[in-house]
């Protein structure tokens, strides 16, 4: 669909197209050779390098694709809760907490000026004497 979301705008397959789609689009057939969708799609492999060079295509069966992945995003996220309830479910508890914003990798910060030390002159025995004044 166009960014105005019209049906109109949608790419059409043709029919070899629509053969290849529906293989591409079908998670059991990820990791697949070329040879392999082809022979399941029932199409040549110049059917299929002639669809992968069309753009209207390759978008139709990327955004498809993101949708049915989004579409099981809460299973996989309930799978994950159910798992970080265990005692060895660590890296799904942070993962848990970093999709909801309440925890984030330690990051390191480098520090390229000076910093402002109003006490970096003073002798040890001046310094004893602030702290006791102000202690």
């Amino acid at each position: 669909m166009s960014k105005n979301g019209t049906e109109s705008d949608k790419y059409k397959l043709t029919a070899a197209e629509k053969k290849l789609f529906e293989v591409l689009v079908n998670p059991e057939h990820i990791g697949k050779t070329v040879t392999e969708l082809c022979n399941l799609a029932r199409i040549s492999r110049n059917k299929y390098y002639d669809a992968m060079k069309k753009e209207g295509f390759v978008t139709l069966v990327n955004d498809t694709t993101m949708d049915l992945i989004k579409g099981k995003a809460s299973d996989v996220l309930n799978a994950a809760y159910k798992y970080a309830l265990k005692e060895k479910g660590h890296q799904d508890r942070k993962m848990l907490l970093t999709i909801a914003g309440i925890y984030a990798d330690k990051q390191e910060i480098e520090h390229s000026g000076n910093i402002n030390n109003p006490f970096e002159n003073l002798t040890e025995d001046e310094l004893r004497k602030l702290a006791v004044r102000d202690g």
